[in-house]
């Protein structure tokens, strides 16, 4: 196997498998000395690591001043219903997934199905008393490479299918560099399906630590600094006006030496 097949480079001067794992091998050489490169080394993220301090790690209030805030503010009931987030992707949507991916439904048509499902599912969900609704996450195609396929550090193959458990082989999230996110990630669709409701509809990451896990993580920094690089990149997704969205989903994540919670102004 090697990198010819694949339809983005996502790092190819970097990366290499079986066949040209040689060749880079024998280049290896005129590397040594040449410098950082900007692909792998972005010296905004690490200034960023280097600013986060114990004092970010505590949260601005306790558990329960936050619960009261937040059942104040979306006029949640006692015991509110939701889901834990990604709906199940039908037959057609798969289909209409594989399609897009293989350039045969165009991004236009391919938005306009999403947006339907999108709806039907919001309505759905009202139907049956939910309080907490998702929109079903149809645009993505894995819960970790929807995101780091947006992040500046990961990279994802095509071709290079690996085995995760029993039958299910997934292609290897592969982190090469420092992780930033360059643009928003999550604020089309929430921000899409928000007005289709009166009800809350909440925001869905994947934490870092799942980020990190799933991933063959760079062997030239450590685990726990990379794991802050993803924590420090993901909740500025979720930046969205609280006029257009009410109910982030917020998470505690623990790094090795630093906690970081993802927090809201209340």
């Amino acid at each position: 196997m090697d990198l010819a097949g694949e339809r983005k480079h996502y790092g190819k001067a970097s990366l290499s498998f079986g066949t040209g794992r040689g060749l880079q091998l024998g280049k290896s050489a005129q590397c040594i000395g040449g410098g950082e490169s900007p692909k792998i080394h972005d010296r905004a993220v690490k200034e960023r690591l280097l600013s986060v301090t114990r004092e970010m790690a505590r949260r601005q209030s306790d558990f329960p001043a936050y619960r009261a805030a937040l059942r104040a503010r979306l006029a949640l009931v006692a015991y509110p219903t939701t889901t834990i987030g990604s709906l199940p992707q039908t037959e057609e949507i798969r289909k209409a997934g594989a399609a897009h991916a293989n350039a045969s439904l165009s991004c236009a048509d391919y938005n306009a199905f999403l947006r339907k499902e999108t709806a039907a599912a919001v309505r759905w969900q009202e139907e049956i008393g939910i309080d907490v609704l998702v929109h079903g996450e149809f645009e993505r195609n894995h819960m970790v490479q929807y995101l780091g396929e947006q992040l500046a550090g990961y990279a994802f193959t095509k071709h290079g299918w690996v085995q995760s458990y029993g039958s299910h082989y997934v292609r290897p999230r592969i982190i090469f560099g420092d992780v930033s996110r360059p643009k928003p990630m999550t604020v089309e669709w929430s921000a899409y399906a928000q007005p289709l409701t009166k009800k809350p509809i909440k925001r869905m990451l994947t934490g870092p630590v799942t980020m990190l896990q799933w991933s063959f993580v760079r062997d030239n920094l450590p685990r726990a600094d990379v794991c802050r690089q993803i924590t420090l990149a993901l909740p500025r997704t979720c930046a969205i006006p609280t006029t257009a969205v009410g109910s982030p989903r917020m998470e505690p994540i623990s790094t090795t030496a630093t906690v970081i919670m993802f927090r809201t102004t209340l």
